[in-house]
């Protein structure tokens, strides 16, 4: 076996880890020097950028679309969106309140002067209208993603309203352009450990021991609210699911140590099916939320998108309205929603809402440093909130469909 099959064959967590360690270690050794090797880190950015675009529409679209039967949109598809928007907005929430109190970007300086960064704050009626694109050429021409996403989901939920040969050609070509730019992502994920490499060991280089406080902040405010929203999930399922929650975790063990170890969503959608299984839910409801909550439920997201939102405003000293706030819960729940499910693409919403107030892009490759530690907490609370959710809605419509064993 060659030195590249055996490199290809190793799992994109391990080479991302490996990458953030040898980046540390260039940077500590070499300081501000080693911003020779910053170009690298920029092409990863870039690439990202230019795949954001069509990665976010198209899995959008075909995430809304995958609402096949109107029988199924109007009950199970009703149920399983709420539940999916509630514990959305609770994990984003719940971000907000940790960056809040644990202030992961107090004392972290950036290099730069970003004092007209967040300019003026449009109130809460004008940032719903400013998500509603007029002209959205002209938002596909100027970058608008907020404006974009939401011009998707329209397109998503009339894809169910058209005549059912129609709707089959529409979803099949939209299906496979989202194939398509998954593997898109796919490949520039294979550059990525050169990249994070060179973000991490160029960050290192130029903040050096800032990043200690930092990194136990930013990962402390992370791993306790992955904990508490799993708490919540037990909560929910006590409550509606009637439920033990000890008993739920233990049987979906296998797909939680699957998210860790993978870090895609997507990859996990079969396993997740399977532990439905095991725990007498009908393949009838459980086929139809795992794979719709791979692409649609980002819990784990909009927590990253929250934290990472405050810790860039706490480190430009950026003053923090409850407009701005609010806007940042909308605009991550709408993100969210069109997250790819493939591993590292929280990478590129994190690039769009920071863009959105504003605030310096450098706080992405930051942040990109240190993705691999929170990806795999976040995938697997994602995951784990699909089965959830799953099994909540499929007690609550147990009297209308019989299980399908």
């Amino acid at each position: 076996m060659s030195m590249m099959e055996r490199y290809r064959k190793i799992p994109l967590l391990t080479k991302l880890l490996v990458a953030m360690v040898i980046g540390i270690i260039l940077g500590a050794v070499f300081g501000e020097r080693i911003n020779v090797i910053k170009p690298f880190g920029t092409v990863f950015l870039n690439l990202l950028k230019m795949a954001a675009l069509p990665l976010i529409v198209v899995n959008l679209i075909s995430g809304i679309s995958s609402l096949d039967d109107p029988k199924i949109f109007g009950r199970v598809g009703i149920k399983i969106m709420i539940y999916y928007c509630v514990t959305t907005v609770i994990a984003i929430v719940l971000g907000l309140m940790l960056g809040t109190v644990l202030q992961p970007g107090r004392g972290f300086v950036l290099q730069g002067t970003y004092d007209q960064a967040i300019e003026t704050i449009p109130s809460f009626g004008d940032t719903i209208i400013g998500l509603i694109p007029s002209n959205i050429f002209a938002s596909l021409t100027n970058g608008k993603f907020d404006q974009i996403v939401v011009f998707s989901a329209f397109v998503g939920v009339a894809m169910l309203f058209v005549k059912k040969e129609d709707r089959a050609v529409l979803k099949s070509g939209v299906d496979s352009l989202a194939n398509l730019f998954n593997k898109l992502v796919g490949m520039i994920m294979g550059y990525a450990p050169i990249g994070i490499c060179a973000l991490m060991a160029c960050t290192v280089g130029t903040y050096g021991a800032q990043l200690g406080g930092f990194l136990a902040k930013y990962l402390g405010a992370s791993y306790v609210c992955v904990l508490i929203q799993i708490i919540v999930y037990g909560v929910l399922l006590t409550i509606f699911g009637k439920c033990n929650p000890l008993w739920f975790l233990k049987k979906a063990s296998p797909l939680m140590v699957t998210a860790l170890g993978t870090s895609s969503s997507l990859a996990c959608v079969p396993v997740g099916i399977e532990c439905a299984d095991n725990m007498n839910i009908p393949k009838s409801i459980s086929g139809f939320t795992i794979p719709l909550g791979s692409q649609v439920n980002k819990d784990g997201n909009g927590m990253m998108l929250a934290i990472t939102f405050l810790f860039a405003a706490q480190a430009i000293g950026a003053p923090v309205t409850m407009d701005m706030l609010i806007k940042a819960i909308l605009i991550s729940l709408i993100l969210t929603t069109g997250a790819g499910g493939v591993p590292g693409g929280g990478i590129v919403t994190i690039a769009i809402v920071i863009d959105a107030f504003g605030l310096p892009l450098e706080v992405v490759g930051i942040i990109s440093g240190i993705f691999a530690l929170i990806d795999m907490v976040y995938t697997m609370m994602n995951c784990l909130g699909d089965l959830v959710g799953t099994y909540i809605v499929a007690h609550l419509e147990r009297k209308s469909i019989k299980a399908d064993i």
